[in-house]
This record gives C-alpha cells, sequence and structure tokens, in this order.
C-alpha cells in the first residue's frame, strides 16, 4: 500500500512532464498549448499532494 502512493504520483507527474514535451517539441506548434499546461499544473499539485500526505503520515505514525 505505501508504495501505491508513491507509484501513483511519480507515474501521473511523469505523464503530465511526457505530454508536456511531446506538445512542445510537435513540428507545427512548437509552443505548450494551455490546456496541456493545466493538465501539467494538475499532476503537480495531484503529485505534490499525495507525496505531501504520504510523508506527514509516514513521520507522525510511529514506525511497527
Amino acid at each position: 500500500m505505501k508504495h501505491t502512493q508513491t507509484l501513483t504520483a511519480v507515474t501521473v507527474l511523469a505523464t503530465g512532464v511526457l505530454l508536456s514535451f511531446i506538445d512542445y517539441f510537435m513540428p507545427s506548434q512548437g509552443e505548450i498549448a494551455a490546456s496541456v499546461l493545466d493538465y501539467l499544473t494538475h499532476t503537480m499539485m495531484f503529485s505534490g499532494s499525495i507525496l505531501g500526505v504520504k510523508t506527514y503520515v509516514d513521520y507522525r505514525l510511529p514506525k511497527q
């Protein structure tokens, strides 16, 4: 269960970064669309909240 949170956060963040790179390097555009930036922002917020909650819980709960 502990690794599921980290794996989910890293996977979602990687999709956001990958989508940004793909959109930027497309030959017809050369810029990142607003919808891709919005998706990247949401993935960063989601990953940060997942990893932040995981870190807080790991810090507060005693190891068993």
